[in-house]
């Protein structure tokens, strides 16, 4: 080869080269797909990411039910735009609108037809699970790649292998409505869509009137403030009587008038719509403010001395007007169901003893709060009983007490397992809290009520002692529980997840779990996680029905600070009554 065709390759590969080089294309960054729409927080708290993943630092946080423009995404996070800049925020902790460009010819509506399907991070059985769906689930495919589809169900997003879902031909269409409802049932969850996955906007209680705007398989479309949300269609029933879309129109709708309920005990009020505002009162958890104005997710309210402040909306439990409801309960008696009941101080089950009530012993009602019942004694004071241990009547003696089906918990065996205890600690939250310690008040005070209900409750352990998992499965088998119920609180590395989770492992358990967790969802004022499979040896070598429960996560300041309340730990511990009273009614 002589000198001048050296020269010519010479030119050949430095023109290959300079191509190179000018190429858009990067090797080793991963492609990111663009992507329009917007993300609303579904957690009281999320960090936002300055990459995507839990490694990067945080950027800034933002708050449950605010929304932000989605600018790309990769793998599970999105990128969004704050007032920080732009910055990611992980997909399983957000609720998803999105209106993306480019061929959609692919998605289709699905079905699952299989239980216990594993939908995972990426198409292949070695991708993490994000959750698992169950035979008759809805999904959204919106992506193939091979056998695998890309689907979302709710809040999550994920892949499945394409032979378990069954194409639908359509989403059910909204038809339109135009009537007056009344809630039947307390602490109804208010959500964004007519879906158990898509996130909570507040509450409604038995006996609040609400304007039915639109209906889909199993949801009503409501006005909740100035905004729609969905609630379920088994908790609420239309007004009697007539009339005609205008005539409707003139009736007053409490539904536009939200009030606020405080879930925290000492919280500030400032004057503007931020931490760094002046502090200009403080308010109490339990009281109810009308929401004069909303703003970034603060809420304007008016205290007792006529000054207005603005209150942090992450502490607040949003519902209608519920006047109507509490003043219809002074027409209202109680009677006592048990020999021994407890007239209390305070609607709690700490509270101080004021009398032991008689089975048969009737009591006028002052007032409700939440599933207890102010009650005027004899000597024109007050005391508390609880909703489980009586039955309650109209001044007419029409029996108002919500009706049960067959069954209930009387003299089944109910076997109680607060997580580990002695050297076992289980997890210690950010500010130190002691999961032991924790499990074992939701498990005393879950004991009050089963016992109060005629049931007979076992605790694997009654002190803060150490106690093998066999040994609890033991326990379990040797009484032959009914149920049996592992009471856990949850930890992560990330703080800002947040939520509860109901688990299980055998099929036989899958009911038990279902009924609890509907429960925990209608009542807890905490983000539901759903009911997955669980591998924990408590339910997993368990042969009698048994769930175990992760009631919030320490690991998350706000949430650790909440659990701890009494007033959580006594709504929990309703909430899993409830659950199994609606599980051996069945």
């Amino acid at each position: 080869m002589n000198i001048m065709e050296v020269k010519k390759i010479k030119k050949v590969l430095a023109s290959i080269l300079i191509v190179l080089l000018m190429s858009p294309f990067q090797p080793g960054v991963e492609n990111v797909r663009a992507e329009t729409g917007k993300a609303t927080i579904s957690v009281s708290t999320l960090n936002v990411r300055t990459g995507p993943g839990l490694s990067f630092p945080v950027l800034t946080k933002v708050h449950r039910g605010e929304e932000y423009k989605i600018v790309d995404s990769q793998k599970d996070w999105y990128k969004v735009k704050t007032k920080s800049g732009e910055g990611w925020v992980a997909d399983w902790l957000v609720s998803v609108e999105t209106a993306e460009t480019g061929d959609s010819s692919s998605s289709f509506n699905g079905r699952v037809n299989t239980d216990g399907l594993r939908v995972r991070k990426g198409p292949s059985t070695s991708d993490g699970i994000v959750t698992v769906l169950q035979n008759g689930d809805t999904v959204t495919v919106t992506d193939k790649e091979g056998d695998w589809l890309l689907i979302e169900s709710g809040s999550t997003r994920g892949w499945v292998h394409h032979d378990f879902i069954s194409e639908t031909n359509s989403t059910p269409s909204k038809k339109s409505v135009n009537k007056q409802g009344i809630i039947t049932d307390d602490a109804l969850n208010v959500r964004n869509s007519p879906s158990l996955q898509s996130s909570v906007l507040g509450v409604l209680n038995k006996g609040d009137a609400v304007e039915v705007t639109g209906s889909v398989s199993g949801w009503y479309e409501i006005k909740f403030g100035n905004d729609k949300a969905w609630i379920s269609e088994s908790y609420l029933e239309f007004s009697s009587g007539g009339g005609t879309s205008s005539e409707k129109a003139e009736e007053t709708s409490t539904s536009e008038n939200l009030t606020g309920i405080i879930t925290v005990h000492g919280l500030n009020v400032r004057d503007d719509t931020s931490l760094n505002g002046r502090i200009v009162g403080k308010v109490s958890k339990g009281e109810r403010y009308t929401l004069l104005k909303e703003k970034n997710n603060w809420y304007q309210i008016k205290l007792s001395n006529g000054n207005k402040g603005w209150v942090a909306g992450w502490y607040v439990q949003k519902t209608v007007t519920a006047a109507a409801h509490e003043d219809n309960t002074s027409d209202e008696n109680i009677t006592i169901l048990y020999n021994g009941t407890n007239v209390r101080s305070d609607a709690s089950t700490s509270a101080n003893v004021l009398l032991r009530a008689t089975s048969g012993d009737s009591f006028p009602v002052k007032s409700k709060d939440g599933d207890w019942y102010e009650v005027r004694l004899p000597d024109g004071s007050s005391g508390f009983v609880a909703g489980w241990v009586v039955s309650i009547r109209s001044a007419a003696g029409e029996n108002t007490t919500p009706r049960k089906r067959s069954g209930g918990l009387q003299d089944k065996v109910i076997v109680i397992d607060p997580g580990h205890g002695g050297r076992d600690s289980g997890t210690t939250g950010a500010s130190g809290t002691l999961e032991k310690l924790l499990t074992m008040k939701t498990g005393e005070l879950l004991a009050e009520k089963l016992k109060s209900a005629g049931a007979k409750v076992i605790l694997t352990r009654k002190t803060d002692e150490y106690l093998s998992l066999p040994s609890r499965v033991s326990l379990s088998h040797y009484y032959q529980a009914d149920a049996f119920i592992s009471i856990h609180f949850d930890s992560i590395m990330d703080s800002s997840i947040a939520g509860h989770t109901t688990y299980y492992y055998q099929n036989q358990q899958k009911d038990l779990a279902d009924d609890i967790h509907g429960s925990l969802s209608d009542r807890l004022p905490t983000m539901d996680r759903g009911v997955r499979i669980g591998d924990y040896h408590v339910i997993r070598e368990n042969n009698r029905p048994a769930v175990l429960l992760e009631l919030g996560f320490l690991s998350n300041p706000t949430e650790e600070a909440n659990v701890n309340t009494q007033y959580f730990q006594d709504l929990a511990a309703t909430a899993i009554y409830h659950g199994l009273g609606d599980y051996f009614s069945e």
